[in-house]
């Protein structure tokens, strides 16, 4: 197996782990909004319950490129070309970043 391909396994399953995550935030209620005020590569995590913030890394472009690349092999690349055009952009590199946050959790959803 080369290089790439380890590399390319890695960031699927990360992006795996990333949806399992997403997934147990819903069930424990909590919501994810980005800090787009500062402009930092990062959101908070704000819990419905309490006021409790925690800070999570916003995804890269990469991360983002690799997720949609997987559902897109996976038949649904009208789905994802459809959440692009939500965010106004007709490819990837024309979404901004500040909607990272938002783009990777709806596709992450696609089923």
């Amino acid at each position: 197996m080369n290089k790439n391909k380890i590399i390319q396994d890695i960031i699927v399953n990360l992006i795996g782990i990333s949806n399992n995550l997403e997934a147990l935030a819903q069930v424990l209620n909590v919501s994810i909004v980005p800090e787009v005020a500062t402009g930092k590569t990062e959101a908070l995590v704000k819990k419905s319950s309490k006021d409790e913030v925690t800070k999570v890394k916003q995804p890269t472009l990469e991360e983002l490129r690799a997720l949609m690349a997987e559902k897109s092999k996976a038949g649904y690349r009208e789905e994802v070309k459809a959440i692009l055009l939500k965010y106004d952009a007709k490819k990837l590199t024309s979404l901004d970043e500040k909607n990272y946050v938002e783009v990777m959790k709806e596709v992450g959803e696609i089923k």
